[in-house]
Formats: C-alpha cells, structure tokens, sequence
C-alpha cells in the first residue's frame, strides 16, 4: 500500500512539500468547455427589477455526472445547446420613471458625455471587503451568475453594495447609468423620449473589465447606452465543509502539482455548469461531491491494478475568467494534498484568449489519513 509524506495535517502553516519535478497535469485552460447556454447572463432591456435564485444541483446529480463523464487528466466536458428563451415585452409600454438627472433631449453620444461629466471614475478603490475592477466604463458585466437587478433612484453605489451584502451567494455588483425609452419602442413609438435609469445587477461569480461588453442595442430607432459603469467583486468566505477542511485562503492561482516520487497525483478536472449539471454561481461542495462520487467511481474501475485504486483527498475550486468573464467553476481532483505554495497556475494566454484564476481555495479530506491508493487485496 502505497502511502505519501505530505498528508499532514492541514492546520500547519505549510505541508512537507516533495522535490521539484514535473508538472504533468499542465491544464490548458483553453481546453475546459463550459456549458451555459441555458442560464441567464443578465437582465433583459427594460427590466427595471428581478431576482435570479441560484441553479443548485443535488448531490445525486454530480454523482451521476461523474459516473457518466468521470474527471480525468485528458478528458473534455461535453457542451451543451440549449437556446436560451427571451421575454418579450408589450410594444409602448410606458416604462417607470425615475429620480435624479435625467439627462433628457441627448443623442447617445451626448448622453454618455454628460453622464460621464457627472458621475466621474473616482470611486474609492475599496468597499468594505469589495475591491473596484473596474470604473467609468460604457459597459455593464454580461456573464453567468447573474443574480438579479434593481432600479435605483439616484447614483448611490453604497446602495448596490448593500444588496450584495444582503444576498446569499453575491461575490460582486455592478452599478451603471442606462440611457433607456420612456415607452417601450413599437411601431407606434418607434423613438421614444429618453429616461436615465440607475441600475445594480448583482452577480454569484467574480469578473474583470472584459465582462462589462454589455454595450446596448437599438430598439426599434432608440439607442440604449450606458456610462458610467463600475463593478466590485468581493472575496469567497470559505469554511470547512462536511468532511473537508478548507485552508481558508484565497490563493494566487490554481493548484499545478508536480510528480511525487514518480507517481502522479492528479486525478482531474471537471467543470460546471455542464451538459448534466448546471451551477451558476461559486460553491465548492459540489466539488465535494464531486470528489467522493470520483472515489467511489474509482473503486468500481480499477481494472488495470486490481488491487488497487485511486482515492480523491484534496480538491482546488476555483474559478476561470476568460477576458474577463466567468466561465463557471472548476474542480481539480488530487490524491494527496498540496501546500499553497503550488498554486501557482495565475493564469494563461491562449490563442483564443487571456486566462485567469480567481477564487482559488484548496479543501483537504478530513477523513484523513486515507491512503491515496485504497488496497483491495488485503
């Protein structure tokens, strides 16, 4: 039975950390596809007021999902293509006027140059526990993990920060100015006059400035444009879960393990939402779950050493941003577990496009010590 000198336990500062050596997962981030296209990425134009719950999976759907698709180093989620329905709204409807500037009688460009006059980007660079990404941009955030949006009446960005602080999963908002119709465009109004409108959307993954591509459209003959727009995310509060304790740190990257005494300890990857499991917002127990039912589905396929199977005891969830966007949550499975000193996957540029880590926080199996390979021939 094989056993490793790095399983213990986690409340030292550092784990005993092996000789330096290869890298063998080496993840190409450009390689784990996501499956999204049946949830929301934000609010509908005209929406003045919604709340989005969380897609939370049961614990027999990640089962199931791992017995179909297990994680493996070299494998690929499958995508899903599902179209996702649109609300359509009544054609002139008046739409709520609300307090503040109005800004009325501007062309979009005008608009945006006026709101931009008043609203400069100096906002403080930190909220409490939120930190601005971005600021005095003509974008809102478009993504997954969207939670909702409130109309606000007046520029109060302390006001967005206090819904987020309100609701449960909410790891960032996005406060902007909109430039919206009074009436709903139709063919009987197919310009209407202008409304300025202060909207918060709140959001379950973390983002960057790239999210905010959510320019507008033409409605009809009306334009609708946003200015001053600015986004703060705010770290994940981690606790230990059932049977896993968290280490508790947001760490720099994601975890890249190298060999240990030639064996490797990477077991996978498995990313969500995919085409059996949707998740829209950043919970590391399902990479919980996904780490046991991976256990137990390595007790049931071990063929190849027949005594012998790989058991996950060490998991890293995290978050992927590409261009800014959140592409959803992803889980790297290990037989042992690894100090914070090897997260050091920040980040990657691609030829399809720039990778970050965010929102890396490590889980050890607290059922320890259990051996990274289960001996069935005792």
């Amino acid at each position: 039975m094989k056993t490793s000198i790095i399983l213990a336990a986690l409340a030292a500062s550092a784990l005993a950390a092996p000789a330096p050596g290869p890298h063998p997962q080496d993840i190409d981030f450009s390689d784990l596809s996501f499956s999204s296209d049946d949830l929301s990425t934000g609010p509908e134009y005209g929406t003045t007021k919604e709340t989005i719950p969380v897609s939370k999976p049961s614990t027999s759907d990640i089962v199931d999902d791992i017995k179909s698709d297990p994680a493996s180093p070299t494998k690929k989620v499958r995508r899903n293509l599902n179209a996702l329905l649109k609300r359509v709204p009544g054609e002139c409807a008046p739409q709520p006027i609300n307090n503040g500037p109005q800004f009325i009688n501007l062309e979009p460009a005008d608009w945006q140059a006026a709101v931009e006059a008043a609203y400069p980007p100096t906002n403080p660079s930190t909220l409490g526990p939120y930190t601005k990404v971005f600021d005095g941009l003509k974008g809102s955030v478009n993504q997954i993990g969207y939670r909702g949006l409130t109309t606000i009446h007046a520029y109060d960005i302390e006001a967005c920060k206090t819904l987020c602080d309100k609701k449960a999963q909410c790891l960032g908002f996005n406060f902007y100015v909109e430039r919206d119709p009074s009436l709903d465009p139709g063919d009987l109004c197919p310009n209407p006059s202008i409304i300025t409108n202060y909207k918060c959307t709140l959001w379950s993954f973390p983002f960057l400035a790239g999210a905010a591509d959510n320019i507008g459209q033409t409605r009809r003959e009306f334009k609708v444009v946003i200015a001053a727009s600015v986004g703060y995310v705010k770290p994940y509060a981690a606790s230990n879960l059932a049977n896993f304790t968290s280490f508790g740190v947001n760490l720099y990257g994601s975890i890249n393990a190298p060999l240990l005494n030639g064996d490797n300890t990477y077991l996978g990857v498995k990313n969500y939402p995919n085409s059996d499991v949707n998740v829209d917002y950043f919970e590391p127990a399902v990479c919980a779950a996904a780490c046991d039912a991976q256990t137990a589905y390595n007790s049931r396929h071990h063929a190849s050493t027949p005594c012998q199977y790989k058991a996950c005891n060490f998991f890293d969830a995290y978050v992927v941003l590409k261009d800014g966007k959140a592409q959803g949550l992803t889980c790297t499975l290990y037989t042992v577990t690894w100090a914070d000193s090897y997260a050091v996957n920040g980040g990657q540029t691609r030829s399809d496009g720039v990778y970050k880590v965010a929102n890396s926080y490590t889980y050890t199996n607290s059922r320890l010590p259990a051996p990274p390979y289960i001996n069935t021939c005792a």
